[in-house]
């Protein structure tokens, strides 16, 4: 019979004998396992991964492709429960107030990403969307190229101007085909804040005859935002989307 790290003979109940160091080891682990097994919390990676309705299957697969354990264990730690933003320090008991340096409500992991004025976090979310853009157009650049011309981060009339000097070239080489509209006819369907607009892409299809837009925005992951950012977008480039 073993009480703790040591045993007693059932023959000679007198006498207590202690486990070998290796048999120590195994039981302390063993009961380790049966403590953390039968826990009634769940950790702040668990609960942040079984969040509903916020691509928590996508995110799955997507650390289960990363095939190096030690970052997908990093992945896993950084959820928003362990950063070290004031509403956690507050909460630890680390610091008096929860309010962001930038004065527009509590620093929240949430805010951080996506809400806060600070100049420096304003600049590296400009970063991220850059290089999301830039990824972007990393790949559509290989999708039917031959028939398929893009702008990124330009302003709309010079997308435009491109767009009526190809088809103009093309008109010169294809005579059977009926005259385009003069550039300047073509730019009356806009007005000057339409034409100033600067959208992250713009793909022309000459094959479809399809005009393409490309925005990028930072959301959280549940619908809710996602429709927001939606919405916001459209009420910006609705002028922008008839026009084209």
């Amino acid at each position: 019979m073993a009480h703790g790290f040591n045993w007693v003979d059932d023959a000679d109940k007198s006498k207590s004998h202690t486990w070998c160091p290796t048999v120590k080891k195994r039981i302390k682990a063993h009961e380790e396992k049966m403590s953390w097994q039968t826990r009634s919390r769940k950790t702040h990676a668990e609960e942040f991964l079984a969040r509903q309705n916020a691509a928590r299957p996508r995110l799955g697969v997507s650390l289960r492709s990363i095939w190096d354990w030690a970052v997908r264990a990093w992945m896993l730690s950084l959820t928003p429960g362990q950063s070290p933003v004031k509403s956690n320090l507050k909460k630890w008991g680390l610091t008096a107030t929860a309010q962001c340096n930038c004065g527009h409500g509590d620093e929240t992991s949430l805010h951080q990403q996506l809400h806060c004025h600070l100049t420096h976090r304003r600049n590296m979310k400009q970063t991220a969307h850059n290089n999301v853009v830039k990824v972007i157009q990393n790949q559509v650049k290989h999708i039917h190229p031959e028939t398929r011309h893009a702008q990124w981060d330009r302003k709309v009339l010079t997308f435009w101007t491109h767009f009526a000097n190809a088809n103009n070239l093309k008109s010169s080489n294809h005579r059977t085909r009926s005259p385009k509209r003069k550039f300047n006819e073509l730019l009356k369907l806009f007005d000057n804040t339409t034409s100033s607009q600067q959208t992250d892409g713009l793909i022309e299809d000459t094959k479809l005859k399809h005009i393409y837009m490309i925005e990028v925005a930072r959301t959280d992951d549940s619908p809710d935002s996602i429709l927001r950012a939606h919405v916001k977008k459209m009420c910006t480039y609705n002028s922008l989307l008839h026009a084209l």
